[in-house]
């Protein structure tokens, strides 16, 4: 698959398009942030709402595999974003107001979500024009942030559109009950406990319920709810329907994609620790269906099964 390189310093490029990858965790949004932005014109920046809260001021692994301030591409991002007034820890502050799901009405208007949205989409804009790709991709997930960034894009004159990404939730269950040790080279920034499947069934109704509202709140035409499972069992497809919502001609990259052409970050700076892997071949991650216990499966069942059936899980 062809990647274009870093483009610093391109400053006739605006920011003209967000694609917003929203739900809950380990879905598969960091796979997709990577696919998309192996589309020309698009880069997939990963969990950029993470730079203010820990990346930056742990200077945390860029998926170049260099530590953010020494990455030739987020050093000078930042450092023209802090020279516009930028405080990272106050942002990181902000941050806290206004992205939790249960906070959605704080990110609807009102001084602070307009600081956030204005402060946010600074940043956005730098990245545009120091990477060289008029269309950035945020898989940040959270919908309090997707609310507060879809109404201040709409007031700047820029395109917001986005992705609910939805994972059958015992898989996701299955994912979260592994435990993983801190390797910050690997990706892994803090080490990650296990959980138990009935918590993660409940986080999982309960943030898909939030991007559920924020999907209604969108021009029926500017979003889009798609499953992992057809992601990559179909996925010339399924990338072409995300092309079509997104406004993007895609059908050339789900084509190369599904004939086995290889996905690769650039410079995300936050998500799952496959974006430091490598170039990589599409491969379905089932392992749950013959690993997770039947006990484990039932609880999640009995606590997600109404949203499961309609996101069309059996």
């Amino acid at each position: 698959m062809l990647r274009q390189g870093v483009n610093p310093g391109d400053r006739a490029v605006m920011l003209l398009k967000i694609i917003y990858v929203t739900g809950y965790g380990r879905s598969g949004s960091t796979l997709l942030d990577m696919m998309l932005g192996s589309q020309p014109g698009v880069f997939g920046a990963g969990e950029m709402s993470t730079i203010c809260r820990h990346v930056w001021p742990n200077d945390e692994f860029c998926a170049c595999h260099q530590r953010v301030r020494a990455c030739s591409l987020w050093s000078e991002i930042m450092d023209e974003w802090q020279q516009g007034g930028i405080d990272t820890a106050a942002h990181a502050r902000l941050q806290q107001q206004i992205e939790p799901v249960i906070a959605p009405r704080r990110s609807l208007g009102g001084a602070a979500a307009n600081r956030y949205a204005a402060e946010t989409l600074a940043l956005f804009r730098i990245t545009a024009a120091q990477i060289g790709r008029p269309v950035l991709v945020d898989s940040s997930k959270s919908p309090g942030r997707a609310l507060a960034l879809a109404s201040g894009a709409a007031a700047a004159g820029i395109d917001f559109r986005a992705i609910h990404l939805v994972r059958d939730p015992r898989a996701v269950a299955f994912s979260m009950s592994k435990p993983m040790k801190i390797d910050t080279q690997a990706g892994v920034q803090k080490q990650i406990r296990s959980h138990p499947a009935w918590r993660t069934a409940l986080r999982w109704n309960y943030v898909n319920a939030g991007a559920d509202a924020l999907m209604r709140r969108l021009p029926a035409d500017h979003g889009i709810r798609v499953r992992y499972e057809d992601l990559v069992a179909s996925p010339a497809d399924t990338i072409t329907r995300i092309g079509a919502a997104m406004g993007l001609d895609l059908e050339a990259l789900g084509a190369d994609i599904a004939a086995g052409g290889h996905i690769a970050a650039e410079h995300q700076v936050a998500g799952s620790r496959i974006r430091m892997s490598g170039p990589m071949a599409l491969k379905a991650d089932l392992r749950w269906q013959d690993r997770m216990t039947p006990a484990a499966q039932r609880q999640v069942e009995r606590i997600s099964g109404a949203r499961m059936r309609g996101y069309g899980y059996a």
